[in-house]
């Protein structure tokens, strides 16, 4: 399925309101989220990608979905963009400042919590690296080295930095620039659909955030254990059906 619509702005600039508007109009939308509930998701592919370009096929990621948004979609809309030449760029905005104070809320207390990685499962394990791995452009953090994510100008100079990049990059037939509570007309218009009778969602308070986040990585935890669950019993039942060496032999004879 190609994607149809990338949405390039920055995590946490109004991309859950924006990822829940795609899902009213019938898309099925990709969202950071995604990666930690989806259990088809492989939260590796997106690292690989950031390490050696060209490298992944994004099949492998989107496959299933028509819509993409938020982290790590806006790292690699570029890349997106040539994959899928029919798509279209929504690029959600706000200011610098603003966005800074909501990741202060949301984002950076969860950094806080990065030396929590012996009790996680793996896969949440997985997306920690993707995130620390892809998040700041152009600057791979690790675990011992997230000051970056707390210097205020440097993260509001990159935000600005993506913004005008994406005007620069993205063709202005293939581009919609959102800003908070602009609503359901110009995004409607841009993808050709009617404009649903519901009011635009608004969503991405620090509360909200919080909650989905520690939703998706119980679900994600859920998702990892039954799968190795799953693992752990099919190789079990391979080795009851599977026979001995004289076993074997006697079946021949």
């Amino acid at each position: 399925m190609p994607l149809q619509v990338i949405c390039a702005g920055y995590s946490r600039t109004g991309t859950l309101s924006l990822q829940q508007a795609l899902g009213i109009l019938g898309y099925r939308t990709h969202h950071g989220m995604s990666i930690l509930t989806d259990q088809d998701q492989n939260a590796s592919i997106w690292l690989k990608a950031y390490k050696n370009p060209g490298s992944v096929d994004w099949e492998d990621a989107y496959g299933k979905y028509d819509a993409a948004s938020d982290w790590p979609t806006c790292v690699f809309y570029k890349e997106l963009m040539e994959r899928y030449p029919e798509s279209k760029v929504v690029l959600s905005v706000r200011s610098a400042e603003s966005w800074y104070k909501s990741i202060q809320k949301t984002i950076l207390p969860l950094v806080q919590l990065r030396h929590m990685g012996n009790v996680m499962p793996e896969r949440v394990r997985q997306v920690r690296e993707t995130w620390f791995g892809t998040f700041v452009r152009g600057h791979r953090m690790d675990l011992n080295d997230v000051s970056i994510l707390f210097d205020r100008k440097k993260m509001m100079q990159m935000y600005n930095e993506h913004i005008e990049e994406v005007k620069r990059t993205v063709p202005a037939d293939r581009l919609l620039i959102m800003s908070l509570g602009d609503g359901w007309e110009p995004l409607c218009s841009f993808l050709g659909k009617p404009v649903p009778k519901q009011s635009y969602p608004v969503s991405n308070t620090g509360g909200d955030f919080s909650s989905i986040f520690w939703t998706a990585m119980k679900r994600g935890s859920k998702l990892g254990r039954k799968k190795k669950n799953k693992t752990a019993t099919t190789r079990s039942n391979k080795l009851k059906t599977t026979p001995t060496s004289d076993e074997g032999a006697a079946a021949v004879a």
